[in-house]
């Protein structure tokens, strides 16, 4: 089949009817023409610009450089200038694509594709996934021989920062309950908790404030949710008066802070697509924030001072403890850069390079990671109930603990940054002739993680790797079901 710039896809395919474009020439010498006439297999091509993606059944060669101005179709070779080669550059998408397996067994598991005479040129991030770039793939099982050909990466495009927290607080706590004055019951209730539900799920509340009794205050109780570690306040409650004052319920603990995540070190896989890269790791949320202790509460009868007749003895009830703050979220990782590589071969493929250039271009640099959130704050405990006649006697409750702060969300860590490869290989057979030339461009640097400077590289991702001919670990089989 013969195809040139000033062919029609309404034509034959002929030397004297060629088609236009070269996937339905490719097409044609696939199945042949109509009325049973088998498959030619072969597909010839005039030298000039071919902007659309091509795939290639294997057993279907294509021929290009042909000069076609006296109409012989003749290989005007050598191919050593732009204009004698049939270029195929689309705006999108992977120039040249080898089919393997069921898609492209059309003349038997034993054949092999030849491209010969070809510049295939990829744009810059043009793959699927937007950000890679890629010449050609040879899909699963696929075989071709790339002969006299150039075969060109674009560059890859730079990975997306990821996506900061949000720049408010998370959630702050609640000011504790006050606690009932003395005299007004001769058991007065401590006040009860306040609760922040937090968007994790994970509560903070305040300890219950000490009942108000009439020979002894009763204990506060502590906040929740109980602290990790040896921090400085337990958010305990305070101890109900006796032959003592009553205590003021302890401050909750602060939450932790996360710690910024990592970035990202694997090195991706390939695919009919080409290849994926790896995100950055995700912030941790930071902790949430203990509740305080609930204030002790105050006794009534002491030998100082008494309710009037006629009203309840017991003393002031303790107020409960203010809950504390939500821990921020965690930043979102930064995206990979896009890889830049010239071929990709696939499982059980075979490729051979013969006479050809591959080249890869620059790889993107990987995304810097988002920001964690500032954890929201603990708020006052309630105050104790008033004593009767002065706040100094036994019959005052105390006051409830404020609350922890919550921790702070961890930074996230920086994408992949992109490769360059001059061909990418995972379980396929790859042979480099001697007259062959296969290079790499620049490859991309990991992105930062999150709120660092190039300067304190804190969880950044890694570096791509830039190499004539980089071999990927075949994935791991699926476990049986």
């Amino acid at each position: 089949m013969f195809v040139s710039e000033q062919g029609d896809d309404n034509s034959a395919g002929t030397k004297r009817a060629p088609v236009r474009t070269l996937q339905h020439a490719i097409g044609l010498a696939a199945r042949g023409r109509s009325h049973g006439e088998l498959p030619t297999r072969r597909v010839y091509a005039c030298g000039g610009l071919f902007e659309e993606a091509i795939s290639l059944p294997q057993g279907v060669d294509l021929w290009g450089g042909r000069l076609c101005a006296g109409g012989d179709w003749s290989y005007g070779g050598p191919l050593d200038g732009q204009h004698a080669l049939t270029v195929i550059a689309p705006p999108v998408g992977i120039p040249v694509r080898v089919l393997g397996g069921d898609d492209g067994g059309i003349a038997g598991d034993d054949t092999t594709s030849v491209i010969f005479g070809v510049r295939a040129l990829a744009a810059d991030a043009s793959a699927r996934d937007g950000k890679s770039s890629i010449a050609m793939i040879l899909e699963h099982g696929a075989r071709a021989i790339v002969q006299s050909s150039v075969i060109h990466a674009g560059d890859g495009k730079d990975g997306e920062p990821g996506e900061d927290a949000p720049s408010y607080r998370a959630n702050s706590g609640v000011v504790g309950n006050d606690g009932a004055d003395a005299c007004s019951a001769n058991v007065a209730p401590g006040a009860l908790p306040v609760v922040t539900v937090c968007g994790d799920g994970i509560e903070s509340t305040g300890g219950q404030g000490g009942d108000g009794g009439l020979e002894s205050g009763g204990d506060g109780t502590s906040g929740l949710p109980e602290p990790l570690g040896t921090p400085d306040n337990l958010g305990r409650g305070g101890l109900g008066a006796s032959s003592m004052a009553c205590k003021d319920g302890e401050r909750g603990a602060d939450g932790a802070d996360a710690e910024r995540a990592a970035g990202a070190v694997d090195p991706g896989l390939l695919d009919v697509d080409g290849w994926i890269g790896g995100r950055g790791n995700d912030g941790k949320p930071g902790g949430v924030g203990q509740g305080g202790g609930g204030g002790g509460g105050g006794k009534g009868r002491n030998d100082t001072f008494a309710c009037p007749a006629g009203r309840s003895q017991g003393g002031a009830a303790g107020g409960s403890g203010g809950s504390g703050g939500c821990g921020g979220k965690g930043g979102k990782g930064g995206n990979y850069g896009g890889a830049s590589i010239g071929i990709v071969a696939l499982q059980a493929s075979e490729l051979t390079v013969d006479a050809s250039t591959v080249l890869g271009a620059k790889g993107g640099n990987g995304g810097v990671g988002g920001t964690g959130q500032w954890g929201g704050l603990g708020w006052d405990g309630g105050r104790g109930g008033r004593g009767h006649v002065t706040d100094t006697s036994p019959s005052r409750g105390c006051r409830g603990g404020g609350g922890g702060h919550g921790g702070r969300g961890g930074d996230a860590g920086g994408g992949l940054g992109g490769h360059s490869f001059g061909i990418a290989s995972v379980g396929a057979s790859v042979a480099i002739l001697q007259n062959a030339t296969v290079s790499p461009g620049q490859a991309g640097t990991g992105g930062l993680g999150g709120n660092t400077t190039p300067e304190r590289p804190l969880g950044q991702g890694q570096d791509g790797t830039a190499a004539f001919w980089y071999r990927f670990d075949a994935p791991a089989p699926e476990p049986p079901r």
